[in-house]
C-alpha cells in the first residue's frame, strides 16, 4: 500500500511541477497581456470540465466493485460505456463552444478562434479523468501514476516546441491540450489491452444510488473549483488585458499553497471514514491533519511574505512583478479555500453533508462580491480572502452541528 501510496503521489507532483513548469514557458513566451488571456480560458475549461466531479468517483466505485467480484466482463463493458460516452460528450463540448464562440470572446476579451478550444481541452479532460478512475478503481496505479506523468511531459513538450516556432496564444492553448490527449491515448490503450480478452457484459446503472453516493463530493468539488478558478474569469472579464496577466500570475502563484497542501484531504479522507464506520472517535485525526495543515501554510505564507518577488521571478519572469503586492493575500485566499477542501472532506468520510448548502452560499455569494465590487486587483483579492473564511466557517460549524444533532438523536 505504501508503495502504491508513493507512486502515485509522485506522479501527482511530476503533474504539478511540469504545470508549473508549462505556465513558466508560456508567461515568458506570452508576455503578460496574452498570457492573461491564456489563464483565463484555461481556468474556463476547467469550469467546464467540472461534470468530472460527480462521474470520476461513481466510475471509481463500480470498477472496484466489479474487481472485487473478479468480473472483467462488466469491466470490459464498463471500460466500453465510459470511453463512448465520453467521446460523444468531448463532441458536444466543441460543438457547444463553437456555437458559443461569439459571446463568451467578447465576455472574455479574447479571439473568437480560441473557445473552441475551450470546448476541445475541458472534453478531453473530462475523458481522461473517467479513464483514470477506471484504473484507480480497479487499482491499477501503475497505469493512473504513469497518465500523469505522459500528461505533465506532453504538455511541457508541447508548449514549448509551439511556442518557440512562435504560435504564441494558439500554440500555448494547443500545448496545453496535448498533455490531456496524451494521458488519454496511453490509458485507453492501457486499458483496451488489459480486457481485449473478455466479453463485454452490459452494466446496468442504479442512479438512485448513484447520486446519493457521489452528491456530497460533486458539490464540494464544485464549490472548491469555482472559488478557485471563476475570479479569474471575472478579473478577465472586468479589468484589462495587463491586469488581467498579472492577477493571473498572483492566482497561479497563489495555488502553489493550494496544491502544497492538497494531499491532507487524502490522507485524511480514509483514516476518518475508517474510524467512523468502526464507531471510533475522528477528530484526534482531524487535528492532526490541521496541524499539519496548518505548519505546512504558514511556511508557505512565509515564503509569499519575505521572498515573493523571487518565487514570481521563478514562476513568470521579471514581466509580472507588479504582480508582487497580491501574491501573499492570494495566497492567503488560497490557504482558506484548501482548509474548506479539508473540511468537506472530513465531512464526506463522516457521512455529514450539511455543509453543502452554506457552502453554496458562501461561493456564489464571494463571486457575486466580485462581479459588483471590483475597484482594484487588491479589492478583488481580498473579497476572494473574506469569502473563502466565511466558507470555512460555514463548513465547520455545518459539521459541528450535524454532529451535535447525531448525538442528540444517539441518545433518545
Amino acid at each position: 500500500m505504501l508503495k502504491q501510496s508513493l507512486l502515485v503521489f509522485s506522479a501527482s507532483m511530476v503533474l504539478n511541477v511540469c504545470g508549473f513548469v508549462a505556465h513558466a514557458i508560456a508567461s515568458r513566451q506570452l508576455g503578460v497581456t496574452i498570457y492573461g488571456g491564456l489563464y483565463a480560458l484555461l481556468n474556463a475549461a476547467v469550469i467546464a470540465a467540472l461534470p468530472a466531479a460527480f462521474v470520476a468517483p461513481v466510475v471509481a466505485q463500480l470498477a472496484a466493485e466489479f474487481r472485487a467480484l473478479h468480473d472483467d466482463g462488466h469491466l470490459r463493458g464498463l471500460t466500453d460505456g465510459v470511453a463512448g460516452a465520453f467521446a460523444k460528450l468531448a463532441l458536444i463540448y466543441v460543438v457547444a463552444a463553437t456555437l458559443g464562440a461569439l459571446p463568451l470572446a467578447r465576455f472574455l476579451h479574447v479571439p473568437v478562434w480560441s473557445i473552441p478550444f475551450v470546448g476541445l481541452v475541458a472534453g478531453a479532460s473530462l475523458f481522461v479523468s473517467a479513464l483514470r478512475a477506471v484504473a484507480q478503481g480497479t487499482q491499477d496505479f501503475f497505469g493512473y501514476a504513469i497518465s500523469n506523468s505522459v500528461e505533465g511531459i506532453a504538455k511541457v513538450l508541447g508548449i514549448g516546441l509551439l511556442v518557440a516556432i512562435g504560435l504564441k496564444l494558439g500554440g500555448a492553448i494547443a500545448g496545453f491540450f496535448f498533455g490531456p490527449l496524451a494521458a488519454l491515448l496511453y490509458l485507453g490503450s492501457r486499458l483496451r489491452r488489459r480486457y481485449a480478452g473478455a466479453q463485454a457484459h452490459r452494466v446496468r446503472y442504479d442512479w438512485r444510488r448513484i447520486l446519493n453516493a457521489g452528491a456530497g463530493a460533486a458539490a464540494a468539488t464544485i464549490a472548491v473549483t469555482l472559488m478557485g478558478s471563476a475570479d479569474v474569469v471575472l478579473v478577465k472579464h472586468f479589468f484589462d488585458a495587463h491586469a488581467a496577466g498579472l492577477y493571473a500570475a498572483a492566482s497561479l502563484g497563489g495555488k502553489i499553497l493550494l496544491y502544497l497542501v492538497g494531499f491532507i484531504p487524502t490522507v485524511l479522507l480514509p483514516q476518518a471514514a475508517d474510524r467512523h464506520a468502526r464507531g471510533a472517535q475522528t477528530r484526534e485525526v482531524l487535528a492532526g491533519s490541521l496541524l499539519m495543515f496548518a505548519l505546512v501554510a504558514c511556511g508557505g505564507l512565509f515564503v509569499f511574505r519575505f521572498f515573493g518577488t523571487a518565487v514570481l521571478h521563478a514562476l513568470v519572469g521579471h514581466a509580472f512583478d507588479a504582480a508582487a503586492p497580491l501574491l501573499v493575500t492570494y495566497g492567503l485566499a488560497m490557504v482558506m479555500l484548501a482548509l474548506t477542501n479539508a473540511l468537506t472532506y472530513y465531512g464526506i468520510a463522516t457521512h455529514r453533508l450539511g455543509f453543502t448548502v452554506p457552502l453554496f452560499v458562501c461561493t456564489f455569494g464571494t463571486l457575486g462580491a466580485i462581479a459588483m465590487i471590483h475597484p482594484t486587483l487588491a479589492t478583488v483579492v481580498e473579497i476572494m480572502v473574506v469569502g473563502n473564511f466565511a466558507a470555512v466557517l460555514a463548513v465547520a460549524l455545518a459539521l459541528i452541528a450535524q454532529r451535535h444533532s447525531t448525538s442528540r438523536r444517539s441518545t433518545v
